[in-house]
Parts: structure tokens; C-alpha cells; sequence
């Protein structure tokens, strides 16, 4: 209590994670995405989902339930036209339909009359219950009776109808409750063999590889994490028990034993240890019941059946209390194993201590990357795994010493002020090293949780199909909109040239290419599906390659000859094409593009005189769009609007409604789950207060020799210099250290898991390291007192 602003920065190194920690566990207990309530999400009570259920509810055992349920889209009248949207008709009150939907206002839809929507699409239509909406397949006018969520995503927008008002055609589906303890086999062994597919809850959770790799991730968080902890809290003790060594001197010159000694320290540590638990756990599981509506935008999923996971808090808080002692028995065996007077002074030069510290840190990086090589595998040791994590970041902190030792050496060519600091972070060289372990650890974390994150985002990426912001119309499509609709339809959008794609009907092309077992590659399978034989002239390579067709490949088809688009079908300068199964005479060809395919353009163009000459059938397959740039969401919103009239107008609707969209720019998919955000947000939040804290302990060391300096002359400027190069000394090292001991982990995380592709996110990664020091550093350098201190010495 006497030294209550060093206990409240140990006490809060200990709060944050604890409190972190509970908040992230009560988050993990009722959102994760591995557990069993996210296929409650999209599977409710139900035991199977079967689909085509008008034929399948036959062969139920006998006592089991069901519900229909009908998916699809449908046409939605908006003050900006015509729009689709998702629906589902089904009835939203039978139990087992309980955690598939969230009711927030309102009831549930009955009758033809009636809808309920979700808040997105409410606030997309700016719409409230007791309000009139016009949808369906055909369009009719509905009373909005209740807004809803469903839980699978509270960001998706969509209407719910009762199962026997859908709004467009769709195949029914069956929601089935088995009767307890009954199990279910199709009538064929494996799905879709009878005509109909199933979806079996048993089956609908993670699989054995995605545990092993949920569970790899939780062990090495945690592994981490507590490591983390005990260098954060470790390092403030430290540096509290450095400050403290004139108490416990008076208590060893009273007689009290080194073996008392340290339990002075360690009973600081359980007491501090425990005051973190008790605040973090309670602070953590209010924040977690207050911020219900934030976890819930958060997680893009509701907050179903809530549970408090009281074993996991209990075992944070056992944890953080185990924190506090090991992190106090530290400095303990420290400050209890000499001779407490004898070091009042300052501290001596140890370079035995270094250089032990130095091969110990050199050995445990050496075997730490050794372990991280050899488990970095889908078939690793994910202990080890987490065992060799740990022990790298021990390894890079055992070297801080040396390393301090190292520049505290160069000092001598540096200006004063960064001299001076340097030299005082030499010679307290214990203190420095326990200011930098704090940085180096939280940046690791952060480090490591950056680059998994990239990972994990940069898995491969979807294939575009057509040329960036080509539109493409099907012959349905082209029907449906005829010669007028098909003028207003690109008077609204952007269009440079409207392209009717001529395709051969009766003619394939050779197989060849890669064996198949590439085929995983989205680009492999795109070079594969790009084998359409079109019949036209430079419209086409124009639309294919994106540039004007060159001479020689003009001459090319007046010549008889083929231009080809798709590299991977050129064999060598002539190509064979088949009719009926039986090859035609062989055309000469010219390769337009290579390495580049888009699997619904064209694989190959030829004339219509080369066509004719090879007797072949010709029809029209699309017309597609080729804009001058890439059409604005108004633009696209205004096209289908006519699109979506004029499927509304025809004498036979579709069951499902079609929209046109340009294709854009594919964005790799996302595979990183909500509680990986939180992570790296409070990773990230750690880090600063970690950096700002150790080097605000690391400053107050300072004072006495700002006090000599403001003695012999020193101005207010010149201290504020040397204060700042410690903390960016402190900070900058620990960073860099960090960086260092971020990075293997997370590369053997990434070899580990099978779904991470390596990714360099070297942005966030110069942020990371840049960000801790350069903020420290300014606040040091702002808050040091401009006035002298003045301080009395007794030794």
C-alpha cells in the first residue's frame, strides 16, 4: 500500500490478461465456431436436414417429427426497383426450428399476407412492422407482422414467410427430430444415391482434422499467452523488487533470513496475483453480460442459450494467481540469494551472468527451431509444437542482456544524450533486460497473430470466370429481355461493346494438360473448363484478351486457321478438332493469351467461313457486356431492375429469379474466425500498454542520475533526450526481438494447419514494431519534468 503506483502497474499487468482472458472465454463458450452451437445455427433442434422432403418424409422411422422448410430467392420491390433478396418459408415457431432464428420485434408471419424480415433488410427498405412490402414470384403485397435474425448471420438480409406461402419456387426441404435414441440410415449407403441429399447432425460438426487443428490453435494461444504473462508480470516484479531492496535490507538487518526474504516477495505476488484474478474475472464476465448486442455485431452471430463457463473462469483466475507467484519468485530468488547492502550501489559488472545468459538463449533458440522444423507439419506434435513457441521467445529474451551489454559498448560514439542512456541501461542491465522481456513478449504475440491471420485469409482464390467487369447474359436471359429490353438493359450500364458469343454445338476438343490429380488448382481447373469453340472475329479476341487483335491474328482466321485464348490446348502448331467422335482435318493455330483463362469465355476462336467449310452447327450461346469500366452498384441496381420486370412480365415465371453482376476483383477467402479478431485486438492492446508501462518503470530508474545530471547543469531538453533514448532503446529492442521471436511459431502454426496458405503481411508487420516505440518514446519524452529533481542520496 506504502508504494501504491508500482503495485497498481504490477496489478494491472496481472488484470488486463485475466481480464482478457475471461471475456474471450465466455465468448468462446457461446459463439465458437467449432462448437456445437453453430450447427445449431443453421441445423436448429433438428437431427437431419433432408432435402426433396415431398418424397423423402417416407421413409422416416416411425415417431420421428419434421417441419418443411423452403430456401431461395425472390424478387423484392425497393424504393431503388426491383431487387432480390434470400427467403425462407417454414414455420419459425416449431421447436425445431429453436436456434435458427432470433425474434427481436414482432411475431411470427401467418398467412399469404404476412412476412417477417431481418433487421438488415428492414433497414435497407427503412421498413418497421405494421409497414407494407411488395415481393414474391408473382409480386404481392405483405404486411411485415415481426423483425428477425437468423443466427447463422445476423448481418444477412432476407424475409420469412409461413412454409405454405412461398414466394418463388424452391425445392422443399425437411427439418426431422428422430425419436430418442434412434439412429437413421438412407435407404442407399452414402448421400444422393435415391435421388435426394441429407445433411446428419452427427456429421454436420468439425471433423477430425479441423479439431486437431482448433485444438493446436487453443494449446499454443494458451501456451503462448502464459508465457507471455509471466515475462510481463515477471519483468515488473523485477523491477518493483529492485525499488523495494532498501525495505528488504532492513529486514535482513534485522535478522530475517534470505529464505524470509523471498517470501516477502512471493506473498507480494499472491497477493497481487490474486486482487488481478478477482478483478478480471469479475470485471470480465460484466463486460461480457453488458456487451451482449457488441459480441453479437461482432461475432455476426446471436447469443443462444447463454451459459457463464465458471470452470474456465476458475481456471483463469488459478492461472493468473499461479502468474503472479512464478512471476514473484523471479526476483525472489534474486534479491534473496545475496547480499541484499551490497548491491544498494548499483549493479556490478557480471559478464559471466551475460555470457551464461547469452548460451543459454543461443541453445534453447537452436533446439526451439529445431522442434518448430520438425513438428511444422500436418502430422506434427502439436505439444511440441507449442513447447518449442515457448521456449524460442525464452530464448530471445535470455539474449537481452547480452545485447544491451553490446550497445551499451557502442555508446561512446553517440551523442550525449543517447550516450548517457545508454550507458545507464548498461549498467542496470538486469532492469533493462526485464523492460525489454515485457515488450519482446507482447510484440511476439502480436507478430504471430498478424501472420496466422494473413495465413489463414490468403487461402487460394476463387477463379474469375469472365474478364474484370464483364457482364454475362445467358440465351435465357437474352430471351427474356428480347431486342428492346436488351438495348435499355446496356443503355444503363457503362457498356463499350455488346458481344454475342458464337459457339460450335456438335465439335469437342482433344483432352490434354496436366494429370489430373493438379486439379485442385483453381487455375489448373480453370485452364480445364475453358474449351468453348467460338465461331466470330476480332469482337472476340477483343473480348477474350482485352486488347486489339493484332494483324497476325486476323490473318490467322482469314487464313482458315484457329487464334487460341486457353495456352494449355496448343500442342504445337496445328489443332484437331472431332466431330460425332471422329476427327476433323486439322487447322493451323496461334496462341493470343498464356497463362490467363477464364473458364466462360471462349477457348479457341475460328471464322465463320472456317465453320461453314467444316460443316459445323453454330448457335448462340451469351452475349456479355464489355464496359469501359467497371459498373457502379446503381448502375447494376438500375440493369437487373428491367431485367427483373421483365422476368415478372413473362407468360411463365422462373421459379427462381435472375440477376446479372459484373465480375470483380476476387478477394481471397476469408477463413478467420471472430475470436481470432479478438485476439489480435486485445494482442494489440497489451502490447501498448505493456510498452508503455515497462518503460515507464524503466524511466523511474532514471531519476537519480537526471537528478546528478540537473546538478552539474543539465537542461530540461537534455533530459527529456536521455529518457527518451532509453524508452526507445527499450522499446525499439523489444520490438525487434519480438519480431524475431513472432515469427517462428506462427511459420510452424502455418506448416501445421492445413487450411493457412504463407502469406507476408508486411504492412501490419511495420506497424506492429514501428507503432510500441515510436509511441513510448514521444510520451516519455512529454511527460519527463521540466523542472530539476531534486533527490537525496544515502549511499
Amino acid at each position: 500500500m506504502r508504494n501504491r503506483g508500482r503495485s497498481a502497474l504490477i496489478l494491472t499487468m496481472l488484470f488486463v490478461p485475466a481480464y482478457a482472458a475471461t471475456v474471450l472465454a465466455a465468448s468462446w463458450a457461446n459463439l465458437s465456431s467449432t462448437s456445437a452451437q453453430e450447427v445449431t445455427f443453421s441445423m436448429g433442434q433438428a437431427d437431419l436436414i433432408i432435402a426433396d422432403g415431398t418424397r423423402s418424409s417416407a421413409i422416416l422411422p416411425s415417431g420421428s417429427r419434421s417441419v418443411l422448410l423452403i430456401q431461395g430467392r425472390t424478387v423484392v420491390a425497393a424504393p431503388v426497383g426491383l431487387i432480390t433478396h434470400e427467403y425462407e418459408a417454414t414455420d419459425i415457431e416449431d421447436p425445431l426450428n429453436r436456434g435458427r432464428y432470433v425474434m427481436r420485434t414482432g411475431r411470427a408471419p401467418q398467412g399469404v399476407a404476412e412476412v417477417a424480415m431481418t433487421r438488415t433488410l428492414a433497414r435497407e427498405l427503412d421498413v418497421r412492422p405494421g409497414d407494407q412490402v411488395v415481393a414474391g414470384m408473382p409480386q404481392r403485397r405483405l404486411t411485415v407482422v415481426g423483425l428477425i435474425d437468423w443466427s447463422r448471420s445476423l448481418s444477412q438480409a432476407g424475409l420469412i414467410v409461413p412454409s405454405d406461402a412461398p414466394l418463388s419456387g424452391a425445392r422443399p426441404r425437411l427439418l426431422v427430430g428422430l425419436p430418442t435414441g434412434q439412429r437413421w440410415l438412407p435407404p442407399e449407403p452414402g448421400p444422393g444415391r435415391n435421388g435426394f441429399g441429407y445433411v446428419d447432425r452427427r456429421e454436420a460438426g468439425p471433423t477430425a482434422v479441423e479439431k486437431a487443428v482448433e485444438a493446436a490453435a487453443f494449446l499454443l494461444v494458451t501456451t503462448f499467452a502464459g508465457a507471455q504473462a509471466v515475462l510481463l508480470a515477471g519483468a515488473t516484479f523485477v523491477v518493483g523488487a529492485r525499488r523495494q531492496r532498501r525495505d528488504l535490507a532492513m529486514v535482513a538487518a534485522v535478522g530475517a533470513t534470505g529464505h524470509q526474504v523471498r517470501r516477502i516477495v512471493l506473498a507480494g505476488g499472491l497477493l497481487l496475483g490474486a486482487a488481478a484474478a478477482i478483478a478480471g474475472a469479475g470485471a470480465g464476465l460484466l463486460t461480457f453480460a453488458l456487451a451482449g448486442p457488441l459480441i453479437e455485431t461482432i461475432a455476426d452471430h446471436p447469443l443462444i442459450d447463454v451459459t457463464m463457463p465458471l470452470p474456465a473462469v476458475a481456471g483463469v483466475a488459478v492461472l493468473t494467481i499461479a502468474v503472479g507467484v512464478i512471476a514473484a519468485s523471479i526476483p525472489a530468488r534474486t534479491v534473496g540469494g545475496g547480499p541484499i547492502r551490497g548491491d544498494l550501489g548499483g549493479q556490478r559488472t557480471r559478464s559471466r551472468l551475460d555470457l551464461a545468459s547469452l548460451l543459454a538463449g543461443v541453445v534453447l533458440l537452436g533446439a526451439s527451431t529445431g522442434v518448430l522444423l520438425i513438428t511444422g507439419n500436418p502430422d506434427g506434435r502439436i505439444e511440441l509444437l507449442a513447447l518449442g513457441g515457448v521456449a524460442q521467445l525464452l530464448g530471445v529474451v535470455a539474449c537481452a542482456p547480452a545485447l544491451i551489454r553490446f550497445v551499451g559498448g557502442v555508446a561512446s560514439r553517440l551523442p550525449l544524450s543517447s550516450r548517457l542512456a545508454l550507458r545507464h541501461s548498461a549498467r542496470h542491465r538486469l532492469r533493462t533486460a526485464a523492460a525489454i522481456a515485457v515488450v519482446t513478449a507482447a510484440t511476439a504475440g502480436s507478430v504471430s497473430l498478424a501472420i496466422v491471420g494473413a495465413a489463414r485469409s490468403e487461402a487460394p482464390t476463387e477463379h474469375p470466370r469472365i474478364r474484370l467487369g464483364q457482364i454475362w447474359l445467358d440465351a435465357q436471359t437474352l430471351q427474356l429481355l428480347g431486342q428492346d429490353g436488351l438495348y435499355r438493359f446496356t443503355a444503363a450500364l457503362p457498356t463499350r461493346r455488346l458481344v454475342t458469343i458464337q459457339t460450335t454445338t456438335d465439335t469437342s476438343l482433344p483432352l490434354t494438360g496436366p494429370p489430373p490429380d493438379g486439379a485442385a488448382d483453381p487455375t489448373l481447373i480453370a485452364a480445364l473448363e475453358q474449351r468453348t469453340i467460338a465461331v466470330g472475329g476480332a469482337d472476340v479476341i477483343q473480348l477474350v484478351t482485352g486488347r486489339t487483335p493484332s494483324a497476325q491474328e486476323l490473318q490467322t482466321l482469314v487464313d482458315g486457321g484457329a487464334v487460341i485464348f486457353n495456352d494449355t490446348l496448343a500442342s504445337g502448331t496445328r489443332i484437331t478438332l472431332t466431330k460425332d467422335g471422329k476427327p476433323l482435318p486439322a487447322v493451323r493455330t496461334l496462341v493470343a493469351a498464356r497463362g490467363v483463362y477464364y473458364p466462360q469465355l471462349p477457348g479457341l476462336v475460328i471464322s465463320e467461313a472456317t465453320a461453314k467449310r467444316l460443316n459445323l452447327t453454330v448457335a448462340t450461346q451469351a452475349a456479355v457486356i464489355d464496359p469501359y469500366r467497371l459498373p457502379r452498384p446503381e448502375e447494376l441496381t438500375a440493369a437487373n431492375d428491367l431485367l427483373l420486370h421483365a422476368q415478372l412480365n413473362a407468360r411463365q415465371p422462373l421459379e427462381q429469379p435472375i440477376t446479372a453482376a459484373a465480375t470483380l476483383a476476387f478477394a481471397a477467402k476469408q477463413q478467420s474466425t471472430t475470436m481470432f479478431y479478438l485476439l489480435a485486438v486485445v494482442s494489440a492492446i497489451v502490447t501498448l500498454v505493456a510498452s508503455t508501462v515497462a518503460v515507464g518503470l524503466a524511466s523511474v530508474e532514471l531519476r537519480p542520475d537526471l537528478a546528478t545530471m540537473s546538478a552539474v547543469g543539465a537542461t530540461p531538453q537534455t533530459r527529456r533526450r536521455i529518457t527518451a533514448n532509453q524508452s526507445a532503446l527499450i522499446a525499439g529492442l523489444g520490438a525487434l526481438l519480438g519480431l524475431v521471436a513472432g515469427i517462428g511459431p506462427a511459420a510452424a502454426y502455418i506448416s501445421y494447419s492445413t487450411n493457412a496458405h504463407w502469406h507476408t503481411p508486411w504492412l501490419v508487420l511495420l506497424v506492429i514494431v514501428a507503432t510500441p516505440p515510436a509511441l513510448t518514446t514521444v510520451l516519455t519524452g512529454l511527460l519527463t519534468q521540466g523542472k530539476p529533481l531534486l533527490i537525496r542520496r544515502t549511499n
